[in-house]
């Protein structure tokens, strides 16, 4: 009989809502897993239309230099700590990374392949995009 009720709590417990944090987390890893397959068009599907990076690199910018680097290089990401804070359909999600070449040349660039990042989400209709990247690396 218990096993009998167990199942239906089972099957409920499946279908709950993943949590924001669960979704933002989902949506970076999908932005990693790009990044690594040289995919830059599976990373631009989870940027807002009004995306902002580093020095003010817009979404076109972003687009044009994710395809420059992906091309000539194979990167490797290691996420050594990731920190994520939600508040309604905003996010802010702290990364601490390890970037490596997968072309056998090593630590990507040679100086600073360990970064962290501030990256900034916005849920629209569930959907968490990316709207701002900054780099917090100390120098």
């Amino acid at each position: 009989m218990r096993t009998l009720l167990a199942f239906p709590l089972l099957a409920l417990m499946a279908c709950a809502p993943t949590s924001p944090e669960a979704k933002v987390k989902a949506a970076f890893d999908a932005c990693v897993k790009g990044v690594e397959e040289g995919d830059a068009g599976a990373v631009m599907e989870r940027l807002d239309s009004s995306f902002r990076g580093p020095e003010g690199m817009d979404r076109s910018g972003a687009k044009l230099y994710l395809m420059a680097v992906l091309r000539r290089e194979k990167i490797g990401v290691t996420v050594l700590s990731s920190r994520i804070e939600v508040q309604r359909n905003s996010a802010l999600q702290t990364v601490e990374v390890l970037l490596t070449s997968r072309n056998g040349s090593g630590l990507l660039p040679q100086d600073a392949s360990r970064r962290t990042f501030q990256l900034r989400w916005e849920a629209t209709q569930e959907v968490w995009r990316l709207r701002e990247i900054q780099d917090q690396t100390v120098p």
